[in-house]
C-alpha cells in the first residue's frame, strides 16, 4: 500500500484530512513519498548556485541500493522544473533517478545553453564544462551506479542538440541519448571562437552509445530533423533508432515515456566500449576514452580523430566538419591511455598523408604505460608498436579514375586505394572487400588484393575496383558523399575496418549564368574587383539567372588552396538551418588559363516548414577569362 504525492495540490479545507491519512500511513508503516524535490548546489564552473529537480524511486530512502541516473535537459524558455505528467510513476516503475538541470547561463536569459547564432553566444562559461561537475555532484550526492552503463540523458528541443553534443562529447561518460525533436545545428563554443555543430555530420562521436531520435510530422524541425535521420542512417557502426510521431513539436507525457523505455532499455543492454572509434572535436583541448588532447587551435575548427585502436590512429585538423580544409598553425599535443607497458620503448610511426612523408622515432611510454607525441595541422596517420607486434592495414587514401576524388555519375570509375602498415609486423596475403548501403551505387569489382605490406609501408593496391554511381543528389541537407565500408584481412585471418567517403560529380543541370565577386560592390570576394577570377584573389560565386544566389562549391582542384563559409540564416519561422556559401582562394603558382570545374548548390526554405530546397548545378571556369555571356 502507498500514497503517491506527485505535485500534490490542496486547498485549507481538506488539509486536516490529509493530515490524518498521512500520519495513520505512517504509524502503520505502509508511506512512501514519491515526488520531485527542487535543490541548488554551488557551482564552481558558473560561480554561483544553480538549481535542479531531482525525483527519487520510492524506496529509495528504505534501502541502500544504487540507481541508474536519467539527466533531462529542457528546451527553450525552459528550467530545471520538469512538470511532465506522470514523470514520478515512470521513475518508480523503472527504479531510476531522473534529474533535471537548469539550462540557463544566468537565470535571466531564458535562451538555454549558451548555444545558438553568433549573436547567441554570450558567455565563456561552457555548459560541457558543468555537464562534468553536475555528474560528480550527483554521484556524489546520491546513491547513483556510477558509470557510463547506468548514465543516460533524454533532452527535448534544444535540450536534444545538447543531450547528442554532449553524449558525442563524453561517450566514456554516457551509455545512452535520446532526443526529441532536437535542434538540427547551431554554434557552440565561446564568443570569441565558436563552431558549427551540424547534427547530421557529428554522429561519428557515438560509438559505444544507443541513440535514439524523436521527430514530429507537424512539428517545425521536421524537415531539417530528416536531415539529422539521413545522416545518422549514414554513419557506420552507430546504435541509431528513430520514431515518427504525429503532432506537434512538444513532448507528449507518453512520448516521454517513450524516451525513457529507451534509456531504460539501454541501460539493460549496454553496448560495450568500442574498440575502434572516431571522435571530432570542436574545442582545443579535451579528453575522450582516456585520451588528452591539448592543443593551440585559436581559431574556429574541429580537430579530427579517425579510426582510433591501441595501434594508432589518424589525427587532422579540420575548419569544419565533415570537409572542411586544415586549420594552419595548429599543434596538437596527444597523450594516450595507459594502454601500454609502462617504461618501455615503442616505435612510433608518423605518416604524414598530406606531405606523404614517413617519420620512425623511439618514444618510451611512463610509468602508467601512456605514451605521448604531437603532430601539426597535417592529415597524420600514427601507428605504435614493437617490433613483433602483429600488424595493422589501414587505409592512407584513394583516388578516382587516376587522380582525383569525384566519381563521375552514371558512369563506370575506377577507384585505387592506398593501404598503410601501422603495425610491427608484416601482413601478407592481403585482402581487402568493399561495401556501399548508399542507394544506386552498385559495386562491379568488390575485392581486391596484394601479396604483403612491411611493417610502416604504404602502398596503392595495382588492381582497382569498379564501381558505378547512380545515386541521385539529395533535394534537402542531407550527406550526399558515398559511404564506403573496407574489411580488410591477411593470411592469418586478422581483420580491420576503414572507411572513406566519396563525392559524385552529379549528372546536373549546368549553371550557365555565373557571376564572380573578386572585391567589387558585393563584399565578399577580394581581388581587384573586375569580376574575374585570377591568381592570388579570393572569390564567390554567384548564379544569377533568377536573381542572385551565393553557391556553395564542390571541387578536387590542387589550384583552389583555402576556402571559407560564409553562413546565414535565411528567414523562416523560427531561424533554424544555416545556408553556408564558398568562399575560395584561387593559389597563387595557379597558371592562367588553367580549368576549374565545379559541383555546386544553393538553397532557398520555406518560411513555414522550414524546409531546404536544395538545387545542384555544375559548372566550370577558367582562370584569367572573363566569363561567357
Amino acid at each position: 500500500m502507498a500514497l503517491i504525492v506527485d505535485q500534490m495540490k490542496y486547498s485549507p479545507l481538506n488539509k486536516e484530512c490529509l493530515l490524518s491519512v498521512i500520519i495513520t500511513l505512517i504509524s502503520s508503516g505502509f508511506f512512501y513519498l514519491v515526488a520531485q524535490e527542487d535543490h541548488s548546489h554551488f557551482s564552481s564552473v558558473f560561480n554561483m548556485e544553480k538549481p535542479y529537480r531531482i525525483f527519487l524511486p520510492s524506496d529509495y530512502h528504505k534501502t541502500e541500493k544504487r540507481y541508474p541516473v536519467i539527466y533531462y535537459f529542457h528546451g527553450n524558455t525552459g528550467n530545471h522544473m520538469l512538470n511532465i505528467e506522470g514523470v514520478s510513476g515512470l521513475v518508480d516503475a523503472n527504479s531510476v533517478i531522473l534529474v533535471a538541470w537548469n539550462g540557463r547561463s544566468v537565470e535571466s536569459d531564458i535562451r538555454p545553453y549558451n548555444i545558438g547564432n553568433h549573436s547567441n553566444i554570450k558567455y565563456e562559461v561552457q555548459f560541457k564544462d558543468y555537464f562534468q561537475e553536475f555528474v560528480k555532484y550527483i554521484d556524489k550526492t546520491y546513491r547513483t551506479l556510477a558509470d557510463r552503463t547506468h548514465r543516460g540523458i533524454i533532452g527535448h528541443s534544444m535540450g536534444g542538440i545538447m543531450s547528442f553534443f554532449l553524449a558525442g562529447k563524453y561517450p566514456d561518460l554516457i551509455g545512452a541519448a535520446y532526443s526529441s525533436k532536437g535542434s538540427p545545428e547551431f554554434f557552440i563554443g565561446t564568443p570569441s571562437r565558436h563552431s558549427l555543430y551540424q547534427v547530421r555530420h557529428m554522429f561519428k562521436n557515438m560509438s559505444g552509445i544507443r541513440v535514439g531520435f524523436a521527430t514530429s510530422n507537424e512539428c517545425e524541425l521536421y524537415y531539417l530533423n530528416n536531415e539529422v535521420i539521413n545522416g545518422a542512417l549514414n554513419e557506420t557502426g552507430i546504435d541509431f533508432s528513430f520514431t515518427e510521431y504525429e503532432g506537434s513539436h512538444d513532448i507528449t507525457p507518453d512520448q516521454f515515456r517513450d524516451a525513457i523505455d529507451f534509456v531504460v532499455n539501454a541501460f539493460k543492454n549496454p553496448l560495450p566500449e568500442p574498440s575502434r572509434w572516431h571522435h571530432a572535436e570542436l574545442y582545443p583541448d579535451f579528453e575522450v576514452w582516456g585520451y588528452e588532447v591539448k592543443s593551440n587551435m585559436a581559431k574556429p575548427g574541429f580537430i579530427d580523430l579517425k579510426g582510433v585502436t591501441k595501434g594508432g590512429l589518424t589525427v587532422s585538423t579540420k575548419a569544419w566538419v565533415p570537409d572542411g580544409p586544415s586549420v594552419p598553425g595548429t599543434i596538437i599535443n596527444i597523450t594516450t591511455p595507459s594502454s601500454y607497458l609502462p617504461d618501455t620503448e615503442y616505435t612510433l610511426i608518423d605518416y604524414n598523408q598530406t606531405t606523404n612523408e614517413i617519420v620512425n622515432k623511439s618514444v618510451r611510454s611512463d610509468p602508467e604505460g601512456r605514451i605521448s607525441f604531437s603532430v601539426n595541422h597535417d592529415v597524420h596517420q600514427t601507428g605504435i608498436f614493437r617490433k613483433g607486434n602483429p600488424p595493422e592495414v589501414t587505409l592512407a587514401g584513394y583516388k578516382v579514375n587516376g587522380g582525383g576524388l569525384f566519381l563521375d555519375h552514371n558512369k563506370e570509375n575506377i577507384i585505387s586505394i592506398k593501404l598503410f602498415n601501422r603495425g610491427g609486423s608484416r601482413a601478407e596475403n592481403i585482402k581487402a572487400v568493399l561495401t556501399t548501403e548508399k542507394e544506386g551505387v552498385s559495386i562491379i569489382e568488390n575485392t581486391v588484393h596484394l601479396k604483403r605490406l612491411e611493417p610502416g609501408d604504404t602502398i596503392w593496391v595495382p588492381v582497382p575496383f569498379k564501381v558505378i554511381a547512380s545515386n541521385r543528389p539529395p533535394h534537402d541537407g542531407s550527406p550526399f558523399r558515398i559511404r564506403f565500408n573496407l574489411s580488410i584481412t591477411d593470411g592469418k585471418n586478422k581483420e580491420w575496418f576503414d572507411e572513406f567517403d566519396a563525392p559524385v560529380y552529379f549528372d546536373a543541370s549546368e549553371f550557365t549564368q555565373i557571376g564572380i565577386d573578386d572585391g567589387d560592390s558585393e563584399i565578399f570576394g577580394s581581388g581587384n574587383g573586375n569580376n574575374i577570377a585570377e591568381p592570388g584573389e579570393t572569390v564567390m560565386i554567384y548564379e544569377i539567372s533568377n536573381g542572385s544566389r551565393r553557391l556553395r562549391l564542390y571541387y578536387d582542384d590542387p589550384y583552389i588552396d583555402g576556402e571559407r563559409l560564409y553562413d546565414e540564416i535565411q528567414p523562416d519561422k523560427w531561424g533554424d538551418g544555416y545556408t553556408l556559401s564558398s568562399l575560395i582562394h584561387i593559389a597563387e603558382n595557379c597558371p592562367p588559363g588553367h580549368k576549374i570545374r565545379f559541383l555546386a548548390s544553393y538553397e532557398v526554405k520555406d518560411w513555414k516548414k522550414i524546409r531546404r530546397d536544395v538545387t545542384w548545378g555544375t559548372f566550370s571556369i577558367t582562370i584569367g577569362d572573363p566569363l561567357k555571356k
